[in-house]
């Protein structure tokens, strides 16, 4: 009898998170050895010395509540007291169970906002979206990091936002490093490292 062969797994990502954080850390690598984005050409108004590094489709969340409403209802039986009793209790069972219902829709929560195209330059995150165009200023970012498959950024006075763009790791580690010179350096574990050298250092594309 043959036993069949083990083939060993091929180095490198597998799923879209692993790529994502493979793409981040061989920016890291890149930015430590040198290497540096170039100006991208875009249609939109710059400042004077300003430039877009990076670009994508992105999908904006907040955390945030909502207000919901629900109805009440009554049943109520003509009868016996019995009867009349078990309608009564039906009644707040259906209520209850509506109430704690709007409760769990309205609480705070992730919640998509808009959509839209980001813009990364080495001022700001420019987001030209359905509902509008906001600018961040670096400055006014308090935190950030990331979050499975999207950028979170804290500002001050402002629930916390979720940026969806692919890469979210690759984006992550250019914005630190426009906005405020700092390499984020990110570990490659053996599994995920590539069988050939990395590609050019542009973000993947789309997962």
């Amino acid at each position: 009898m043959t036993l069949p062969r083990h083939r060993p797994m091929r180095p490198g990502p597998r799923t879209s998170y692993e790529e994502s954080w493979l793409a981040g850390a061989e920016l890291g690598e890149a930015l430590t050895r040198g290497w540096r984005p170039r100006a991208q050409p875009v249609q939109i108004a710059l400042g004077a010395g300003e430039a877009v590094l990076a670009q994508a489709p992105v999908r904006v969340w907040q955390y945030i509540g909502q207000n919901v409403t629900y109805n009440q209802g009554w049943f109520v039986a003509f009868g016996s007291p019995l009867l009349l009793g078990a309608s009564l209790l039906g009644s707040a069972l259906y209520n209850g169970s509506q109430r704690r219902r709007a409760e769990a829709l309205a609480a705070v929560q992730w919640r998509p906002v808009c959509q839209g195209h980001l813009f990364l330059t080495n001022w700001r995150l420019a987001l030209a979206l359905t509902t509008g165009w906001i600018d961040i200023g670096y400055p006014y970012l308090r935190a950030s990091g990331v979050d499975g498959d999207s950028m979170v950024i804290m500002l001050a006075g402002q629930p916390p936002v979720r940026l969806q763009v692919w890469p979210a790791h690759w984006f992550f580690v250019l914005m630190r490093f426009l906005a405020y010179g700092e390499i984020v350096r990110m570990e490659i574990p053996s599994h995920l490292q590539r069988a050939t050298a990395p590609r050019a250092l542009e973000p993947p594309p789309g997962s």
